[in-house]
């Protein structure tokens, strides 16, 4: 599945507001299987966040630009553009 979708990386990911999430895996939705998601989960957990702690995201919303300031998905070229979530690597220095 993964040479469909060559950015994806498993792997640490830094999200544009700053936490860090370690990205598990792509998955399909079970009623639709042209559906893509990253399935993640928060490495900087807190009671702030109560309730389940994987996440899943489209795979196209996982690597959209969005703009720094509001989050709104934005195109790449946008001046204010950052990606939603950054590579970092498979371990943080």
């Amino acid at each position: 599945m993964t040479e469909k979708y060559p950015e994806f990386k498993a792997g640490i990911y830094r999200h544009y507001k700053g936490p860090l999430y370690l990205a598990l895996g792509l998955a399909h939705d079970a009623n639709d299987e042209h559906r893509v998601g990253v399935v993640y989960i928060g490495l900087q957990l807190d009671k702030a966040k109560a309730g389940p702690r994987l996440a899943v995201r489209t795979y196209a919303d996982f690597y959209a630009a969005v703009n720094a300031a509001t989050g709104e998905a934005v195109s790449p070229e946008d001046l204010q553009a950052v990606p939603r979530f950054e590579y970092i690597g498979q371990t943080i220095d």
